[in-house]
């Protein structure tokens, strides 16, 4: 009898313990349907490296070593190189030697923030091109926040070893070590490691991904499917709508300079058009199983070339995890910022002078490191610019 009593005590336990769980899946049911992005990327991190013990590790090696890694230090400077921009004729044109440029004051840097320099190259003839898309991924464990920085590549900054020119030709200069010590230089950002794709790769990128999802205005399709910005012209079928894009049609989009987009314009409209195609990328990757994901690195990590290290791509995976986990949030900047720019023209560039320098400055530590973003000292002089008249 009392062998029977504790049999149904012990199928009452259950019960009621089959039944909290229950209401436990409910509660966080909705939080359960659908892995985070990076979850699914560390996941796939750790199976390698720690189920997989040392095949695992090899294999792990394996596929780091498909990537191009490339420390930018032995990089050879390649000659200056001046845009000639077309129908600038209405802008005012400057005198380039009464252009007094300022550097940052100050520079950012903290243990809990990583700043991934994203940069997408046109290289058109051979030899190192120019960083058309110019971005910053930055993931913030202090705040919880991922963000992403778009630098307009028609930026009129200092280059470090070189004329003054747009941001777009620090790497064709000097390389990405130049290219960093551009955006320390003048925005007093510091970056812990870039990600750099070509033309040629962004499209395969994007096949890889099975395309992606861009809403188009009629004035959009009109141009994509009327010009060759569209290499392809099999591919200049775009509606009006939401458009399934292919690689190729998707960097004819990234490219758009002379069509508005939500009331932007010029190189504001295209850097706009960069972070749409990167928040459809974002959104891509976050829908795949962890066995897409898996299925995809072999393709992905020959398109691409970094200096991040293996035990730092690791830790970063590691962050990411933790932030995308409080907040799937990507949120977004442009620079430089809403009235604080001018536009004008140099030599035959069309260019957009951060003025107030300062103001662009103080705009972009904030949105990166957010509280941490250190204020000036009593008495200290802030970044700015001058323009000779």
């Amino acid at each position: 009898m009392r062998e029977e009593n504790r049999n149904q005590e012990e199928k009452d336990n259950d019960l009621h313990q089959e039944s909290r769980q229950g209401e436990d899946a409910t509660e966080t049911g909705q939080s359960k349907k659908k892995m985070p992005l990076w979850g699914k990327v560390l996941i796939i991190i750790f199976l390698v490296l720690f189920a997989l013990g040392g095949a695992g590790v090899a294999l792990f090696n394996y596929f780091y070593g498909q990537m191009t890694i490339d420390d930018g230090e032995d990089v050879q400077a390649q000659e200056e190189y001046f845009d000639e921009d077309e129908g600038i004729e209405d802008l005012k044109e400057m005198d380039p030697d009464k252009i007094m440029l300022d550097s940052a004051q100050s520079i950012q840097q903290n243990k809990d923030v990583v700043n991934i320099l994203v940069c997408g190259e046109e290289a058109i003839g051979g030899g190192r091109g120019r960083t058309d898309s110019i971005m910053i991924a930055t993931i913030n464990q202090w705040d919880g926040n991922l963000r992403l920085t778009s630098i307009m590549r028609d930026t009129y900054v200092q280059i470090p070893g070189f004329s003054d020119n747009k941001i777009n030709a620090a790497y064709h200069n000097g390389g990405m070590k130049t290219l960093k010590k551009t955006i320390q230089k003048n925005f007093g950002i510091t970056v812990d490691g870039y990600v750099l794709v070509n033309f040629d790769s962004f499209q395969e990128v994007i096949d890889a991904l099975g395309g992606i999802d861009i809403e188009l205005a009629a004035d959009e399709v009109s141009y994509l499917n009327n010009t060759n910005y569209i290499s392809d012209y099999s591919n200049h079928n775009l509606q009006v709508g939401v458009n399934h894009m292919n690689g190729n049609q998707a960097l004819g989009y990234a490219r758009i300079r002379y069509v508005q987009k939500d009331g932007q314009y010029g190189d504001f409209a295209r850097t706009l058009r960069h972070r749409t195609v990167m928040t459809a990328i974002y959104d891509k990757l976050e829908d795949k199983s962890t066995l897409e994901l898996v299925a995809m690195v072999p393709k992905l990590l020959p398109l691409v070339t970094t200096d991040i290290k293996k035990e730092e791509l690791i830790n970063y995976l590691y962050m990411g995890v933790t932030v995308r986990n409080k907040n799937p949030e990507l949120k977004t900047l442009n620079v430089p910022v809403v009235g604080a720019y001018q536009l004008t023209r140099v030599r035959s560039m069309s260019v957009i002078i951060p003025s107030s320098l300062e103001e662009n400055v103080d705009a972009m530590q904030k949105f990166i490191y957010g509280s941490l973003a250190g204020k000036e000292k009593d008495g200290e002089k802030g970044a700015h610019i001058t323009i000779g008249q």
